[in-house]
């Protein structure tokens, strides 16, 4: 039986470095390049300074006991996981594929493979390996071809946007303030393709400015998810694509359109969502790396005693 008891910081194993970076720093760390994916750098770290797979999957099991939640999470991975690896993809092929490649493997494929090694090495059930290993070769696999995409498919995501603002906002989903929500946001669309497509350049120095801003705004990313990188993220990525016709901007802002979209999925599911309550590097870190099976082993888990109810009721 796993323990839902929350653990104290003092009471785990942390890895290799004992004093985790201060929390305002690890904010930078975790979002600056979109959240919750593994990307080389997040696997270092996590191999120095994460915590072990047992703590994660407590503090990940504690917060998705609901059935419902579970299942959306597996619908918001699909799209997390697809659109950062495109997001990776786009990146190799505008900025790294010259400086940074290892015989021949770009850091997309790095972070593929490195990813799938890690999570092999858990404790985690075996299918729950298999499961999540599968998952990331195939958003590897089409990363490619949904960065491709032209700038038509922005338009889908007014839909998963409206959510979001929604909630941000604080009220109920209800199906009258989606649609309101959702007309002002494709309006929106509508005047920024119609006046801004392509109007300003964007040459290789503003990818600087860009982050520095970007750094600025995720010190402490959940202390004001509206007003920081999250908000930011979800009304501006889109729209910085839409005028500058680079698509990595609408991409890197897919990763933060999921993530609150996990916010979404407990919220309506009256279930506490686990990063705002972890504020640590080790347990953030853990979390983000090992998403896949802590979420596959919790289905498995929830399908399990299920059976076993139905067992006993019969």
């Amino acid at each position: 039986m796993v323990s839902t008891r929350h653990p104290t910081h003092a009471s785990l194993p942390m890895g290799l470095v004992t004093h985790p970076l201060p929390y305002s720093v690890s904010g930078i760390v975790l979002y600056i390049a979109s959240p919750f994916f593994a990307t080389v750098p997040k696997l270092v770290a996590n191999f120095f300074c994460g915590a072990p797979y047992s703590v994660a999957y407590k503090h990940f099991r504690r917060d998705h006991m609901d059935p419902y939640n579970l299942f959306f999470h597996v619908l918001i991975m699909i799209l997390q996981l697809t659109t950062n690896f495109a997001f990776l993809h786009q990146l190799d092929e505008d900025y790294l594929r010259a400086d940074v490649s290892v015989w021949g493997f770009t850091h997309k494929d790095l972070s593929a493979l490195g990813w799938v090694l890690v999570l092999l090495f858990t404790p985690s059930p075996f299918l729950a390996k298999l499961l999540s290993a599968a998952c990331i070769y195939l958003a590897h696999y089409v990363s490619s071809s949904v960065a491709s995409m032209d700038a038509t498919t922005i338009w889908f995501q007014p839909f998963l946007d409206s959510l979001v603002i929604i909630y941000f906002l604080k009220k109920p989903i209800t199906p009258p303030t989606y649609l309101i929500t959702l007309t002002l946001r494709f309006t929106l669309h509508h005047l920024a393709f119609l006046h801004l497509s392509n109007s300003l350049p964007f040459p290789p120095y503003a990818m600087y400015i860009f982050l520095i801003f970007i750094a600025s705004l995720s010190h402490k990313p959940f202390s004001r998810p509206a007003s920081g990188v999250f908000g930011f993220a979800i009304l501006g990525g889109w729209l910085i694509t839409v005028v500058t016709g680079n698509k990595i901007f609408y991409l890197w802002a897919c990763g933060f359109v999921a993530t609150a979209l996990q916010g979404v999925s407990h919220r309506e599911t009256k279930e506490p969502p686990t990063m705002p309550q972890l504020n640590n590097i080790s347990f953030e870190l853990s979390h983000v790396v090992f998403f896949p099976c802590l979420l596959m082993q919790a289905i498995g888990e929830h399908l399990q005693e299920s059976s076993n109810n139905g067992k006993r009721r019969s």
